[in-house]
């Protein structure tokens, strides 16, 4: 093999060794010096892995070898190093801030790899657009992203990629504030990568568990991992690395009220990352050394430090770090007694914040995460069955055979041994009955393992759908939590804010006053500011007040499964109440036909899952190419012997004999009649992207199981649905 040979196959290693160890020992000049090669690939590999090497340390550089490598592969045309410059070039775009046109160049990039059946550079793709999105606070997609490349890098049996997406799904529930799922995520990726033995990855690890435990307030134990992280990025000369751990140091000192260190280790982050152009990460640091100078009560330069960090995120689109940045600024004013300025930036806190914090986001992160858990859960089932089919088929095949062979030498022996006829038959038979009762035995044992095999996997699965229902419900709960705590965010907001603005005209009035400068026009302007603040405030605070009140009782019922004395028809209006928050922008009427004084002795927690499952359904399904719907409940009681409901209970008869008949109605798009009898299955459901097909199947469980009754649905296409349950009342 010539030198030529040699050096092409020497870069290709290098090339590899780019995707799995970023600490390479060969130093980037001695790389730069075999540039001077003829066009070939082996000159465009040889840039990719610059490219990738100037990643985390200088991004013109980095951009400068992949438009190299792309130009080159275009004139060669060749593909796979055409696809790694295209996804070097989005990476820089995204390190910059870029996001729209890191999306494009990772959108190409994904199509070019799946075309060329990469599945290796479709799944960085698919994990480098995630990246996007986190940054652009759209969590939902980032985590979408995630998963799929999670999925092609399990098959692939990549470790490195899968501790990197593992990491960076972690990253998202810590947002999310479910701290405990993103421990276990990241001590999976650490698992992954001290097996790897990869620096860079251990070090990210600690990183970001230093992160969750300073937002679990274990601020020392923060420190120690963010100490390791600064150690090993140091090693390794990661520059974005040490920058992110200087600014998670900083932070940590910062709450821990140390200003002297906490702005010392901000000012050496931010120095670091305007070399490397970490557009991001200059606006969080400045964001982080503003709420130094505001704890240190220094106003103005906290304000210009927050303008900062708001402008780039206004220029990256950085919608997570923008209403933070709002939300400190307007902290900010109020201190300075600036109330209009206060209020106009904690207006712009909130609407940032609801597109970032939606009330369908956790739902919608923990549905993805137990799709990915169950689809993985189905391939092993099917991966078990198929090997139990290979099995039977080998062992039918021997089976096969070996009656072949039988035939073949009894022949033989019959044609050769005629005079021994009468030993052969008896012979024979002996023979043949003693094999017949060995194959019996063997099959009965096989078919004996098989069934303890199959009981297990059905265990597993029951156990797996009692998990996933559990889940659900929590889920659900989870959502109601999340609908009541934004209601009542906004009306509380509102009130202080007016509250402080109303001291401020109050005070300004007062000054007037004192001068002997109040006019008529003053006193009729200061009377109607304070009618509107005060109408503002006590409207806000009634509408708080009926949210707080109908959540508390519906909430602690789905919790505690106990029976209790309640009013059926006060209770529907409390559950409907809490509900509210899911119409979002849709024209719901609810009409709720039941006698005011109908109390029933029974679990309530069940009645609100049930009617908050039907519920959302409705707004799911029946309304979701709808902006306006009718939902009608209508609740009678009747005599199990008698076909017509009445509102009173049976007179002269025992509470046994009595039934509740619960009918639940709404003019949706209703359910095809092919559709009607799996409704209730578990996890049957038209639409996979909105939910999992467990809503219909917990109502059917609380209805037959926790309540005795029965439960039966009607419904033709375009005509809506009736829900009638029937529950004994005892």
């Amino acid at each position: 093999m010539n030198i030529k040979k040699y050096l092409k196959i020497l870069i290709s290693i290098l090339f590899i060794l780019q995707s799995t160890i970023v600490n390479s020992q060969l130093k980037i000049d001695s790389l730069e010096n075999l540039l001077p090669l003829k066009k070939d690939t082996a000159k465009i590999d040889l840039l990719n892995l610059l490219a990738g090497k100037y990643e985390s340390i200088d991004n013109n550089k980095s951009l400068l070898y992949a438009n190299q490598a792309l130009q080159l592969s275009s004139e060669l045309k060749y593909t796979m190093g055409k696809i790694s410059a295209i996804l070097s070039i989005g990476l820089v775009n995204n390190n910059i801030g870029n996001y729209d046109t890191a999306l494009v160049y990772f959108n190409k990039g994904f199509h070019m790899a799946k075309k060329a059946n990469s599945k290796e550079q479709m799944a960085t793709a698919l994990n480098r657009t995630g990246l996007v999105y986190y940054n652009k606070s759209n969590f939902n997609k980032a985590l979408k992203n995630y998963f799929k490349a999670l999925k092609i890098f399990e098959e692939l049996n990549n470790l490195y990629a899968q501790s990197a997406v593992v990491n960076n799904i972690a990253n998202i529930f810590y947002i999310q504030k479910q701290l405990n799922k993103a421990i276990e995520y990241h001590l999976k990726s650490l698992k992954i990568s001290k097996e790897l033995g990869n620096k860079a990855l251990i070090a990210g690890s600690y990183n970001n568990l230093g992160i969750i435990y300073r937002e679990k307030g274990l601020v020392k134990k923060a420190l120690k991992y963010y100490f390791k992280t600064l150690k090993i990025a140091e090693e390794i000369q990661h520059k974005y690395g040490i920058s992110l751990t200087l600014n998670n140091i900083g932070t940590t000192y910062l709450e821990m009220n140390n200003y002297e260190d906490a702005l010392k280790y901000l000012l050496r982050a931010i120095k670091i990352k305007k070399e490397i152009g970490d557009s991001l990460g200059i606006a969080l640091v400045n964001r982080n050394i503003g709420s130094i100078y505001l704890k240190q009560k220094k106003l103005d330069k906290a304000i210009d430090c927050f303008n900062k960090s708001i402008n780039i995120s206004k220029q990256i689109g950085s919608n997570y770090n923008l209403f933070r940045s709002y939300k400190v600024l307007s902290e900010t004013y109020e201190i300075k007694h600036n109330y209009k300025k206060a209020f106009y930036y904690y207006k712009l806190f909130t609407q940032i914040k609801d597109s970032v914090f939606n009330e369908e986001s956790n739902k919608q992160i923990t549905e993805m995460q137990t799709k990915y858990e169950t689809e993985k859960k189905e391939k092993e089932i099917a991966l078990l069955n198929k090997e139990k089919q290979l099995q039977n088929v080998e062992l039918a095949k021997k089976q096969a055979e070996v009656k072949k062979k039988n035939i073949q030498r009894n022949a033989f022996i019959g044609g050769f041994v005629l005079v021994l006829v009468l030993v052969f038959v008896v012979y024979r038979g002996y023979s043949q009955k003693k094999r017949s009762n060995q194959i019996l035995s063997e099959k009965n044992i096989l078919i004996t393992r098989q069934k303890a095999e199959l009981t297990q996997t059905l265990e597993e699965l029951r156990a797996t759908q009692e998990q996933l229902v559990e889940s659900e419900k929590m889920a659900s709960l989870g959502n109601l939590v999340a609908g009541v705590a934004h209601e009542i965010n906004t009306p509380v907001g509102i009130g202080i804010t007016a509250s402080s603005s109303l001291v401020e005209d109050t005070k300004q009035f007062a000054e007037l006053y004192k001068k002997d400068k109040m006019s008529r026009k003053a006193l009729e302007k200061f009377l109607e500011n304070t009618f509107e603040v005060s109408n503002l405030i006590l409207k806000n605070m009634n509408r708080t007040g009926e949210l707080v009140q109908s959540f508390k009782q519906v909430s602690v019922d789905q919790m505690v499964d106990e029976a209790r004395k309640f009013n059926l028809k006060s209770y529907l209006n409390d559950i409907m109440l809490s509900i509210k928050p899911e119409f979002k922008e849709k024209t719901i009427k609810v009409d709720i036909d039941c006698d005011k004084n109908l109390e029933l002795n029974s679990i309530p927690g069940a009645f609100a899952q049930i009617i908050t499952n039907l519920t959302l359904n409705s707004i799911k399904h029946g309304f979701r190419e709808r902006d306006k719907g009718h939902i009608t409940i209508t609740a009678t009681t009747k005599c199990h012997s008698e076909r017509s409901p009445a509102h009173n209970l049976c007179a002269g008869r025992s509470e046994e004999s009595s039934h509740l008949l619960l009918q639940y109605k709404d003019n949706g798009t209703g359910i095809s009649k092919e559709n009607l009898p799996k409704i209730f299955d578990p996890f049957f459901t038209t639409n996979k992207q909105i939910g999992t097909g467990l809503g219909l199947h917990i109502v059917y469980n609380l209805v037959t199981q926790k309540l005795k009754g029965t439960v039966s649905c009607e419904s033709e296409e375009g005509k809506g649905v009736l829900f009638t349950i029937s529950i004994p009342i005892t």
